[in-house]
């Protein structure tokens, strides 16, 4: 009986159902590809891959769970990290380590989401309207007053190492060598350290009230504009955290790398099992669809697609997380 019931509860989860999808997708791209893969390099490259868009959809999903949208996530992350390389470069910080623009580019993204949290908790506005109008905001701040340039080829050395950091080096049969990034690891420990946030603690909790229902949630004791200023002042850290991971990975500091960054994580999100509507969604569900995305993307060369269908995929993502998301609210109402 308890069996038949633990069967019962996963095939209601989206997340089941998108982890079924990317066996699947995995299993047919293997075949039409003809094994390439599973080639040691193919496969280092799709985690490799997965280490941005994986920690910006942690923080998606915590503000999705709470029942809202951020968009100025990524412009978040952009101005954060070129705001800290350009002070690291000029005071001749990180010559040795990356700490202290990590440090820096934190701090900055921290305070960037306190101002979407004040502005979202006290004055209880729509969401999405809110961090559109940041979004714009701190991208015209990184673009128009502090005029941030592009940092390549003078990255200062402590970033440029951090981001070679690997732990092992795979070779493919045709004599590819690619490094496994060690900064895989922060993915799966901020990854940890989400769902311990939102299954084993009251402040996750409070997220879950809130996304299903705001008045029910405050009549329960839980202090919504506190528990809202906090939530958009982590995803802001955390923004400005990835945003710097960018930097050492690519080598390279842009502003303007982070555009419509926002349009493929929060579908994957979505897809992932978070709803809409707010109240529900998981860190499971949520890295199952980052892979899934991160899989067909990066294997569409390998099966003869071409790259410009990048963009028919991700649209069709939207509509299914969308579609899914609408019916699962709909079933939950009956």
């Amino acid at each position: 009986m308890q069996k038949s019931t633990v069967w019962q509860r996963m095939t209601k989860r989206t997340e089941f159902y998108i982890f079924l999808v990317l066996i699947l997708m995995v299993i047919v791209i293997q075949l039409v590809s003809g094994g390439q893969l599973f080639e040691p390099n193919q496969v280092v490259t799709i985690l490799r891959a997965m280490v941005v868009d994986g920690l910006f959809a942690l923080g998606c999903l915590m503000v999705m769970v709470s029942g809202g949208f951020d968009m100025s996530f990524p412009a978040i992350a952009a101005l954060s990290y070129s705001l800290a390389t350009t002070i690291c470069l000029n005071a001749g910080w990180c010559t040795t380590n990356a700490w202290m623009g990590f440090l820096l580019s934190v701090v900055f993204g921290a305070i960037l989401g306190m101002l979407n949290g004040v502005i979202i908790a006290n004055f209880a506005l729509n969401t999405m309207l809110v961090t559109l109008g940041t979004q714009t905001f701190f991208t015209g701040l990184s673009m128009g007053l502090f005029e941030l340039k592009e940092i390549t080829s003078t990255l200062p050395k402590g970033l440029r190492a951090f981001g070679e950091w690997s732990l092992f080096e795979v070779e493919s049969s045709a004599g590819l060598k690619s490094s496994m990034s060690g900064l895989f690891l922060i993915l799966i420990a901020v990854a940890i350290i989400v769902s311990l946030i939102l299954n084993k603690t009251m402040f996750g909790r409070a997220l879950y009230a809130i996304g299903g229902n705001e008045v029910s949630a405050e009549r329960a004791g839980y202090n919504v504009k506190k528990t809202k200023f906090i939530l958009y002042t982590i995803v802001g850290a955390l923004a400005g955290f990835t945003g710097m991971i960018r930097v050492c990975m690519a080598r390279q500091s842009i502003p303007k790398a982070m555009v419509n960054k926002e349009m493929t994580i929060i579908p994957a999100v979505i897809l992932g099992g978070a709803s809409i509507y707010g109240g529900e969604g998981t860190v499971f569900g949520t890295m199952c669809a980052i892979s899934l995305i991160t899989v067909v993307t990066n294997s569409m060369l390998l099966v003869g697609i071409d790259t410009y269908w990048q963009k028919f995929f991700n649209g069709l993502i939207i509509l299914i997380g969308i579609t899914i998301s609408s019916l699962q609210a709909k079933r939950n109402t009956r």
